[in-house]
């Protein structure tokens, strides 16, 4: 008689528990309304933290540099945003060494670090940066920290759901936006979980017909980090033992 009241004890508490336990919310099924979720999501981040590849994609996949490392960045001032830290390693077509660089600014110093030059690249100017500056700032998926979000993508006329994917261990819905053939498309990989990307592709049509771009694959997003412990700035220029710094341009 114990052993069946025990076991009668058993389901109705395994029943009271299923009861209780929160719903899962069914997959979303319009593209549009996921993207809604997505510019949701991003106006609620003040900085973002990750770590990213970033690639050529179709045509431009040999012509293009393999660059991946680690960004940090929020707030938002002329197209960009008003401060971010790029740690990143270049690969470039057809090389077989690989150069290091971190590009940043603080909200007032940009700076670029060429860890191969051993040169600290400093100035207000953001053209501080040069053409080594453009490849650290290629993982930059600027859409997380802009007020506009995916104003853009809302406003398009052909929005498709394609399904959805794991990237990076995330299942993601994958919204597909055309913008027509001037503007080609941009492909989202939207995490289920919080909505933000966990990868995005541009493509472009080509002048002989094929189609290329770039694509950038995010890992361990981080959406409004705690401040470091120590009270550092993530943000501010550190020159490194033995490093020349100038005011010059970068390269």
């Amino acid at each position: 008689m114990k052993t069946f009241r025990y076991t009668l004890a058993l389901l109705l508490s395994s029943i009271a528990f299923a009861q209780d336990a929160p719903k899962k919310e069914a997959d979303l099924t319009d593209g549009k309304e996921i993207l809604k979720r997505a510019d949701a999501a991003a106006k609620a981040v003040r900085v973002i933290k990750y770590t990213a590849v970033a690639k050529g994609l179709g045509a431009d996949e040999p012509r293009r540099p393999t660059v991946e490392g680690s960004a940090i960045f929020g707030g938002w001032l002329s197209g960009g945003p008003a401060k971010y830290r790029f740690d990143v390693k270049v690969k470039k077509p057809g090389a077989t060494d690989v150069s290091e660089y971190t590009a940043g600014t603080d909200g007032e110093i940009v700076y670029l670090v060429d860890s191969s030059a051993k040169t600290v690249y400093a100035d207000m100017d953001p053209a501080v940066l040069g053409g080594s500056g453009r490849f650290a700032r290629s993982i930059l998926v600027g859409k997380i920290v802009d007020p506009d979000a995916f104003k853009d993508e809302l406003a398009a006329e052909k929005v498709e759901l394609k399904g959805t994917i794991s990237v990076e261990g995330h299942d993601c819905y994958q919204v597909n936006v055309d913008f027509g053939p001037d503007r080609g498309e941009v492909i989202w990989y939207l995490s289920k979980s919080d909505f933000l990307p966990r990868k995005t592709e541009r493509i472009f049509p080509q002048p002989n017909g094929e189609k290329g771009g770039r694509t950038v694959t995010l890992s361990n997003v981080v959406a409004n980090p705690k401040p470091p412990a120590d009270g550092t700035d993530p943000f501010a220029l550190v020159v490194p033992e033995g490093f020349k710094k100038t005011d010059d341009f970068a390269p």
